[in-house]
Order: structure tokens, then C-alpha cells, then sequence
């Protein structure tokens, strides 16, 4: 059957495929890196940040010079996402997906579903034959690591060149199959340069209760013991996104919900009914044109359909971006793959999209708290067990833990490292005092820079440049050492905590050495001022900083 997405409106006119600064420099870092032999590499780059854009302008370079190119992707969603962003910036392409009506083998672009790689190849048919003379491949979502697709790229002629692309690659073994990555912008950086939108995020102050759930092979809880205590809060979840829509936007908005299961998530489309809400649930129960048919109709901007609810379909690269809120259902015990990626599904911007809300009732936002600013802030950019990030399961925030976290003033929850509340600017009192908790409710956690130190960072001559200033640091460390490199190291790593408010990226270890020539008139005296606040006394001779 033909595509619901393209028979709802006549074909847009072909738009110029125009790349943004960050984008044009990462295809250029990419091209740079096939010339030097790296035929399989990874594209970094945060949810809605434009990895497909950057893919498309890959594969219109090897159109361009009559190459044939495959790019694969995932879910029936994508599949159909990617073929309208194929077609709005006119690339020619036939899609591979069981009995779609798009099927043109002998385009030179070629849309093949992951799912269509694994049970075709090897049979003999139209994907064996079709997908023979390639010289460039994209993989979508590159961090889910199909076997039938790793043993098809395995199969694959030397010379062809191999880009993943991805905004979470924390799976463990990606190192084994891709031998470089390219960090293509941090989360952080394009929040402020309003690209993407940064989630109020707020999170209940008790969570479903996982005590009693298994724990599957796999680290994660048990989806029967989670559907169990998912079923139990729907009324919490519905009267909560009543209540913080109604304060934020003036009622009920587009909305996407995580559920545990799909049982769960049919109880959730259930609870909203009878507030008058229509929300539709995602699952293997829906036939491919029913499931296009609800996601064609969620994207029209006065959808009927309020909210889509899914345990899985829509947290990867689901592209709606007027969506302005995310309920997040499904409790996470190790995936911060996932959970990065659900939250990037609110992220995108939107003409006249000025906030964006994550209403959080299984506790990731704080379980993954640390790790969610870290890599915001910094990326990443390099390939090996540091980055796998969905290795080791984050304990849930104990009480003690809620209570330091939660603003006296506003009920902002403060993320580690911050002396002042991020949203109302009251100080965090020493110790906790007078703190209550309501059942029930949500506060505000503001996924923000961990730092409550007061520096003008983007005007500073030492501190705009993380790298630079960790150098300076080191420079400054290792003559105070004498030549200790790791004292020095560690010093220059907890000056850099004192500024910035997290100790500096892991791969700062292996890249930086020590170059005297950032000891600076300037840096020595920013650095002394710092020892001296470490020491609670400043020197006589030290200026301001």
C-alpha cells in the first residue's frame, strides 16, 4: 500500500540541502577521516541536531558522483520519515521494506529497513542483487547493534566506506566494528545557540516501586513487574500532566509517554479518556497502516490525537518536533542510551516553541543525573569502555538524597555541585532544613551547568575553552609538582572541578600534555587566586582575577 505520509498532501517543492556551520564541518571531518583509512566511523551528534540532514548531504555527494549508497534504518516509522526528508531535498531512492510500494532497485539511493537486511539476505532476492556495487553506507541508530546487519557490513568490499549515526553511542562493542567518531556538537551548545530546547524536567517525589521486580539477563527490570507497578500510578500520571500542562501551556498539548508495557500503555490511553483526552497507543498489535495512519495523524499540527504512547517504537530518532511534553513511564535500571533518548524526543525546536516539559514518575531523571550533564556538556569523543555508558546500573536516589536536591524557595530540583538554585537563585541552605515531601507530587529539576561559581565563561580569556583552560591548569599544576606528572594531573583535574563544576573529560587524559607555554602572566594569577580560595587565604601579591 502506498505511503499514508505522501497521500495526504501534494508533494512539497524540492528544498536546497543547506548545512549548518557544525554540520558542514563534521561531513569535512568525516571525509577527512575515510581519506586516512578509516572506513568505519560513527557520526556523535545530540537528537535534533540534524544527523539525518548530515547523512542526506553524504549520500547527495555520492549521488552526485554516480555512486551507488544504502542507508539503513530502523522501524517502520523511520523507514517512512527518512524517505519524506529523501524526497523534500530531491534524492532519488527506492526503499527496501518487505512489500512497500516504493520499491526502485535501481535508484542509486537505496532506504533499506534493518529489519528487511536480516530476513532477506543471503536468500538470493531483489537485496542481495540490488545491494551489490556500493561504495558508501549510513547506518541510522547505529548504537542497536543488529547481528544481520553487523555480519552483512562484515561482508562488505574493503573500499566501501561505513558511517554510523547516532546520539547515544554508549553500546557496549561498538569499539569492535567502528574505528573512529566524530563529536559533532554537545547537547549543551545547542541549547544556547537555540537549536534545541532545554527540558523543564520534573520529577515526583515518589517513583514506581521496583522493589519487588525481577531483574532480567539483561540488567533492566522485568517488563511483567513493571507493567505491575506502571497499571498502579496511571491515575498519578494523568492528573499530573493535567496539572503541569494547565500551569505551563494553558491546558492539554502534543505529548509523546513511555510506558512500561504495551498493557501499560493501553491503560494509560484508557485513563486519559475519561478526562476527555485522546491519546493512542503504538504497539506489535497495530498492522503497519494502522500504526502510519495514527503517526501521520499525530504529526498534522491540529492533530486529534492529543498524545502518542509507545514502550519502545518512538524512542528512537521519532521526528515530531512541535511535541512540547515527554512522560517518562518506564523505569531504567542501566540504559542511558535510552533514556537520553527519550528525553531528546521534546528537545527539537519548533517556531514558537519557547519550553519544553519532561514529566518524570520512574526516577531516571535523577538516576541518571551525573551522567546526563556530563555528557551534555562534553560529548563524546572516543570510542572505548569509557563510553560505554550502559555497562553499570545507577542505584535510585535514596530520600536523604531527594531532600538535598529539592530548592526550599521554588521546589527546583538542584542538580550536585550547585550553591544556587538554577531557577529562582536562592541559596542552597548548608544543610538541609524544613524540608517536607508531598506524596504525589512533582518538583522541577532543571537539567542545567553544575557549576554555582559566578564567571563571565564566554568573555573569560582562560575559561571559554574548556581544553584551554584545563591546560592552563595542568601547566600551572606540574611547575607547582615539579615535574609530578599524575599529582599534577590530579590537581589540574580538581581545579577544574572548582570552576566548572565536574571534573574535566576522561579523554583529556590521553589527548593533553603538558605545554608550558599556557602559563600565561594572566592564567599564574587566575590560577593563585583559585589556590588561595582552595586555602581560605589569599596571597599578598595576588591581583583580582
Amino acid at each position: 500500500m502506498r505511503d499514508l505520509l505522501s497521500d495526504l498532501d501534494p508533494a512539497p517543492p524540492v528544498k536546497e540541502l543547506v548545512l549548518y556551520d557544525y554540520q558542514s564541518a563534521a561531513i569535512d571531518a568525516a571525509r577527512e577521516n575515510i581519506r586516512r583509512g578509516h572506513r568505519r566511523q560513527i557520526l556523535c551528534s545530540p537528537t535534533g541536531s540534524g544527523k539525518t540532514i548530515m547523512g542526506l548531504g553524504l549520500m547527495q555527494g555520492a549521488m552526485r558522483a554516480g555512486s551507488r549508497s544504502a542507508f539503513v534504518t530502523d522501524r517502520t516509522a523511520l523507514v517512512d520519515q527518512t524517505s519524506t526528508a529523501l524526497d523534500l531535498y530531491g534524492l532519488d531512492h527506492g526503499v527496501m521494506q518487505a512489500t512497500h510500494w516504493r520499491q526502485r532497485p535501481g535508484a542509486l539511493v537505496q532506504l533499506v529497513s534493518a529489519q528487511t537486511l536480516g530476513r532477506r539476505l543471503g536468500r538470493g532476492g531483489y537485496v542481495d542483487s540490488h545491494l551489490r556495487d556500493l561504495r558508501f553506507v549510513l547506518i541510522d541508530e547505529v548504537h542497536t547493534l543488529y547481528d544481520s546487519t553487523l555480519e552483512w557490513l562484515a561482508m562488505l568490499p574493503e573500499h566501501v566506506a561505513v558511517i554510523g549515526l547516532t546520539a547515544t553511542p554508549f553500546t557496549k562493542g561498538l569499539g569492535r566494528h567502528y574505528g573512529a567518531i566524530v563529536n559533532v556538537a554537545s547537547t549543551d551548545a545547542l541549547i544556547e545557540r537555540g537549536m534545541l530546547a532545554r527540558p523543564l524536567v520534573y520529577v515526583a517525589t515518589t517513583e514506581m516501586d521496583t522493589s519487588g521486580v525481577a531483574v532480567r539477563s539483561t540488567g533492566e527490570w522485568d517488563d511483567g513487574g513493571l507493567e505491575r507497578a506502571g497499571v498502579q500510578i496511571v491515575g498519578d500520571v494523568v492528573s499530573e500532566y493535567v496539572k503541569r500542562s494547565g500551569e505551563h501551556f494553558g491546558g492539554s498539548v502534543k505529548t509523546i509517554v513511555f510506558s512500561s508495557s504495551v498493557r501499560h500503555g493501553e491503560e494509560i490511553c484508557r485513563a486519559f479518556a475519561q478526562v476527555g483526552l485522546n491519546f493512542a497507543n503504538i504497539s506489535y498489535h497495530d498492522s503497519e497502516d494502522d500504526r502510519r495512519a495514527k503517526i501521520a495523524e499525530f504529526r498534522k499540527p491540529d492533530s486529534a490525537i492529543t498524545g502518542l504512547v509507545s514502550c519502545d517504537a518512538l524512542a528512537k530518532g521519532f521526528d515530531v518536533p512541535d511535541v512540547l511534553v515527554g512522560i517518562l513511564c518506564r523505569p531504567l535500571r542501566k540504559s542511558f542510551t535510552t533514556h537520553i533518548q527519550q528525553l531528546g524526543r521534546v528537545m527539537r525546536s519548533h517556531p514558537g516553541k519557547d519550553k519544553a516539559l519532561v514529566i518524570d514518575h520512574t526516577g531516571n531523571c535523577l538516576r541518571f543525573l551525573n551522567d546526563t550533564v556530563e555528557f551534555w556538556r562534553d560529548g563524546v569523543d572516543k570510542l572505548d569502555e569509557g563510553a560505554e555508558r550502559d555497562r553499570t546500573a545507577r542505584p535510585s536516589a535514596t530520600e536523604k538524597e531527594r531532600k538535598e536536591l529539592v530548592c526550599l524557595g521554588c521546589q527546583a530540583i538542584l542538580p550536585p555541585g550547585v550553591s544556587a538554585c538554577l531557577a529562582c537563585g536562592r541559596e542552597r541552605p548548608r544543610r538541609p532544613s524544613n524540608v517536607t515531601t508531598i506524596r504525589g507530587t512533582t518538583h522541577c529539576l532543571h537539567m542545567g551547568a553544575t557549576s554555582g561559581r559566578k564567571f563571565d565563561f564566554d568573555n573569560h580569556a582562560i575559561l571559554r575553552n574548556r581544553e584551554v583552560a584545563y591546560r592552563t591548569f595542568l601547566a600551572y599544576a606540574v611547575r607547582g609538582k615539579k615535574g609530578d606528572g599524575e599529582a599534577a594531573r590530579r590537581w589540574a583535574a580538581a581545579m577544574f572541578k572548582g570552576v566548572y563544576g565536574a571534573f574535566p573529560p576522561w579523554s583529556y587524559n590521553d589527548h593533553i600534555d603538558h605545554d608550558p607555554a599556557y602559563l600565561t602572566l594572566d592564567a599564574e594569577r587566575f590560577c593563585r587566586n583559585e589556590m588561595a580560595r582552595y586555602s581560605k587565604k589569599r596571597p599578598t601579591n595576588a591581583a583580582a582575577a
